[in-house]
């Protein structure tokens, strides 16, 4: 059977659902192919994600990829900031992004926004004294809640260091390395006094708003917040205080 008329029949079966499961899938491809073997309907998931057909949203729920992936835009000073520290430390695992990505989401948009810059924590000490000395903004490393009331969100080019926890979801965004729309979410909910601005009802408007115009993979999202352990509180935030469903949270 062609593979695009196959295609096309699993689009008309599940027309209309939010998302199916993984035994939903393979009931659909056992109809075609009775004698399917796990190790065939594993390469037809590969397959059809690689094509950009389904996507994932938990470990055995999928939907069709009519959301586009996060790619947040970086700037001038994101783009040199990245430059410099590359070219500094070429061996340092890194990445770059700001708070004004987080604007498109918001019901109350902040006036002034954050360089973030996370690195191995070992790394964060000669990244911060090398930085100081680049003079490319106000330079806080780790800071203190003294700190961020008083100085950070008064500066108009504060670059906040904070560790790269390890096999944090990044992303390659030419020229830059930036964040995921995973990592966005659990850092925005578990570094509450940096990110003071987007607690609360606003998290969760901020939440359900990427969720309804990009593609979140909950499985990373989940593994990236027990690296953190917050995987268990962030659940019940979301499970309570957003509208994504249930379901596909507890899996």
């Amino acid at each position: 059977m062609a593979k695009n008329y196959i295609i096309e029949q699993l689009q008309k079966h599940f027309k209309g659902k939010e998302f199916f499961t993984r035994e939903e899938l393979s009931t659909f491809y056992k109809q075609i192919k009775p004698e399917l073997k796990e190790t065939t309907f594993r390469w037809i998931i590969f397959d059809l994600k690689k094509q950009r057909i389904i996507s994932s949203v938990s470990k055995v729920r999928f939907t069709f990829s009519f959301k586009p992936a996060f790619l947040p835009k970086p700037d001038k000073a994101e783009k040199i900031i990245f430059s410099v520290i590359e070219k500094q430390f070429p061996t340092l695992k890194f990445c770059v992004w700001s708070t004004r990505i987080v604007s498109e989401f918001m019901l109350h948009i902040t006036a002034k926004h954050l360089t973030i810059l996370q690195a191995e924590k070992e790394a964060l000490e000669p990244v911060y004294d090398f930085l100081k000395e680049q003079k490319l903004g106000d330079i806080f490393i780790q800071p203190e809640e003294k700190e961020i009331k008083r100085y950070i969100y008064e500066s108009n080019k504060a670059i906040v260091l904070l560790p790269l926890v390890s096999k944090s979801p990044i992303q390659k965004i030419k020229p830059i390395v930036s964040i995921t729309l995973e990592k966005l979410i659990v850092d925005l909910y578990s570094d509450k006094k940096i990110f003071a601005a987007f607690q609360g009802s606003e998290l969760a408007h901020i939440i359900n708003t990427a969720y309804n115009r990009y593609a979140i993979d909950f499985t990373t999202l989940f593994h990236y917040a027990k690296r953190r352990k917050k995987d268990i509180e962030l659940r019940e935030f979301l499970i309570n205080k957003t509208d994504i469903a249930n379901n596909i949270l507890n899996d």
